[in-house]
């Protein structure tokens, strides 16, 4: 027999979650204290009694407000280019400063896409948590991996040929789109030492040389390593600098 579609007036929704706005703001450290469940009768014709603004506008209202705080200050203009990418230091510096940190181990060097760097610049001033969430939008984890200086000089190698490298740990000159001079604190690459690397989850599941080398994963998010990084500057009572922002040269 046949379902009597016709004759079903109306449809009832259950457990509509309401938090699921926190979670399309990509805030990882939100932990909801209580959940909350409405019935809600949805007639082929008609409104909602309580339109999903206004039940929707105390979750934005909070978020809108934490992306607005003021988590520290930007000494100088930092901009995303291919070459002198102070903008793209400053994130690597935070990944190797806070991988040592989070970890609880010595990291040689932090990697860092540009395509994933979503803002071109960050201008002198006011860091927000909402700056940083247009810098670093993805929910990208960080990885550490332990790899051989001869696997180190094949990841550069490869990086080198795109003509960007966005590192922190290390300097090297890029001589026809291969990586040379190869300097990781302040010494030579020895291709047969083991070296400890951080970068991210959707870099590493996408390189045929890194995704079958094990990884370390506590779960804790890059971007969440900006805002801590930043905000420990900030209650030493200093402001964020990017130095030597020539740490990848090229041969003319």
């Amino acid at each position: 027999m046949k379902p009597q579609l016709a004759n079903m007036k109306k449809t009832t929704f259950f457990s509509i979650l309401f938090s699921f706005f926190l979670l399309v703001s990509c805030n990882p450290s939100y932990k909801a204290s209580t959940v909350e469940y409405r019935n809600y009768n949805v007639q082929p014709s008609g409104e909602f009694k309580t339109p999903l603004k206004d039940i929707i506008k105390p979750y934005s209202d909070s978020i809108n407000k934490s992306m607005n705080n003021v988590l520290g200050e930007n000494e100088t203009l930092l901009e995303k280019n291919a070459r002198r990418n102070s903008l793209g230091f400053f994130m690597t510096d935070a990944f190797l400063f806070m991988a040592k940190q989070k970890f609880n181990t010595e990291v040689d060097v932090a990697f860092m896409n540009q395509g994933g760097i979503r803002l071109n610049e960050l201008a002198a001033g006011s860091i927000t948590k909402g700056g940083i969430f247009e810098l670093m939008p993805f929910d990208n984890l960080m990885f550490l991996q332990k790899v051989s200086g001869k696997q180190l000089k094949q990841y550069l190698d490869t990086l080198a040929a795109g003509g960007v490298i966005v590192q922190s740990g290390l300097t090297l000159k890029i001589t026809n789109k291969r990586a040379e001079n190869i300097l990781v604190r302040d010494q030579p690459l020895d291709e047969s030492k083991e070296y400890v690397i951080s970068n991210s989850d959707y870099v590493i599941n996408n390189s045929e040389l890194l995704k079958s080398i094990p990884v370390q994963n506590i779960g804790y998010l890059q971007r969440d390593a900006i805002i801590d990084y930043v905000t420990m500057i900030t209650q030493k009572g200093k402001k964020v600098v990017v130095e030597n922002i020539n740490r990848v040269t090229y041969a003319e």
